[in-house]
């Protein structure tokens, strides 16, 4: 298994690459999908998927291009809904990656199919969260951004607490 972040500081984005026995999946990434496509082909991978761990408000994503030029499913999470082709995965949906798996969390708050996505390593142990805007160190994604939502930032904190006690 490899993971590698890529983060662009101009936006204080992350975007990460995980790979397992040749297969691929990018998480949040960026407009340009050269360095994904690039970082794959020097590694001799596929990518498989683009997750989406929210609609980003904040950026533009390179989600779709990435899909065209590779293939790769787009997923995002449970009520997901776009005008494009997409992949919307339930809760606690499991995603295949090499020997590796990837299973969805949803935990809407910063916006409502906000979800995080649990990498699995090849003995089926929890090895990273990755969460997107809906956790921080010390703090949680604004709920406000959420259309129509009346949730807290207590509400949200309380979600994110939840999504480690599942395990």
């Amino acid at each position: 298994m490899y993971v590698q972040q890529l983060y662009t500081n101009c936006l204080a984005e992350a975007a990460y690459y995980i790979e397992s026995n040749g297969e691929a999946a990018i998480i949040d990434p960026l407009r340009e999908t050269e360095p994904y496509i690039q970082l794959a082909k020097d590694r001799g991978a596929t990518i498989k998927y683009v997750f989406e761990t929210h609609f980003h408000a904040d950026f533009v994503s390179g989600h779709i291009d990435l899909a065209k030029k590779t293939g790769a499913k787009i997923i995002y999470g449970p009520t997901a809904k776009a005008e494009y082709e997409i992949t919307v995965a339930k809760d606690e949906q499991f995603f295949p990656l090499g020997n590796v798996k990837i299973q969805v969390l949803h935990t809407p708050g910063h916006t409502l199919e906000s979800s995080c996505f649990l990498l699995y390593d090849d003995h089926s142990i929890p090895y990273a969260c990755f969460t997107g805007d809906t956790l921080f160190v010390g703090e949680v994604g604004r709920p406000d951004l959420a259309v129509k939502s009346d949730l807290s930032r207590e509400d949200l904190a309380g979600c994110c607490m939840n999504l480690f006690r599942r395990k």
